[in-house]
């Protein structure tokens, strides 16, 4: 269980190794906090509360000198246990946190968030609690339940079918599980769905307003820029290790969707 949920006053975990089966839950005391997420900056402050649903896509965490949060990580495995049975509102939630990870609460939000908080704190240190689990499981489903309010009043909700709830969720599984590094094509994932590419996409506009391929070229350069940011692997490797078909394919991925040749990216 203590693998489970681990909480830390300070970010400074974000986008680790070790945060990768995490899913990051924080709330912002003081202070401010910048982040580079999906390619974007973001901006922490007091008040605000943050959910990152892919540490892989953290590129930079700065927090002000004043900065003071407290971050719950929880890992996916437990999370996927507290999630309430058909309440799909979760899919919408975690997509367009893919976009924008920063709520900001109004006054009775912040209070509330700050109670399920330490609620879930307190009933983590509380082992000798005969139904332990079952306990902290009530409260991590609490905060994950106003999380979804939260996230309702401030970008409306949106109810997805059972059925493309599920596929939505198996993509981004999929994803998060490193099929990105072998398969770009919209076609391979929605085979392994067992839909049409068309319905895929349409899926994901309908509820992030990107289409199939963006999320996949999305992680799919995260991977490409962590990899080159590793100088003791040479651009060959790292095609070898994405699957790419050549280096030279490698290279117009790059400057095609960043901008630059990976050697100019590197310096």
């Amino acid at each position: 269980m203590t693998e489970d949920i681990i909480i830390k006053d300070t970010l400074e975990q974000l986008g680790t190794e070790a945060a990768h089966r995490y899913i990051a839950h924080v709330y912002c005391y003081e202070g401010t906090c910048e982040l580079l997420f999906n390619d974007n900056c973001f901006r922490l402050e007091a008040g605000d509360c943050m959910i990152i649903v892919s540490n892989k896509l953290v590129e930079s965490v700065t927090p002000s000198a004043d900065f003071r949060c407290k971050l719950i990580h929880i890992k996916d495995t437990f999370l996927d246990m507290c999630t309430p049975e058909g309440n799909n509102y979760y899919v919408t939630g975690v997509m367009s946190l893919f976009l924008n990870p920063v709520m900001k609460l109004a006054p009775e939000e912040q209070t509330q968030c700050r109670a399920d908080f330490e609620e879930v704190e307190r009933r983590l240190h509380r082992t000798a609690h005969h139904f332990y689990q079952e306990v902290l499981m009530s409260c991590v489903r609490t905060l994950f339940l106003d999380f979804y309010d939260f996230h309702a009043r401030i970008y409306g909700y949106v109810d997805v079918p059972v059925q493309g709830a599920q596929v939505l969720s198996r993509f981004f599984s999929l994803l998060e599980g490193g099929a990105y590094r072998t398969h770009r094509e919209v076609a391979y994932y929605a085979s392994v769905l067992c839909v049409v590419p068309k319905y895929l996409s349409e899926l994901c506009i309908k509820f992030s307003g990107v289409p199939a391929n963006y999320w996949i070229r999305r992680f799919t350069l995260q991977e490409i820029k962590r990899l080159l940011k590793d100088k003791s692997l040479t651009i060959v490797q790292i095609a070898d290790r994405l699957h790419f078909s050549s280096p030279a394919y490698l290279n117009r991925y790059v400057h095609k969707y960043l901008g630059m040749s990976p050697m100019n990216y590197r310096r």
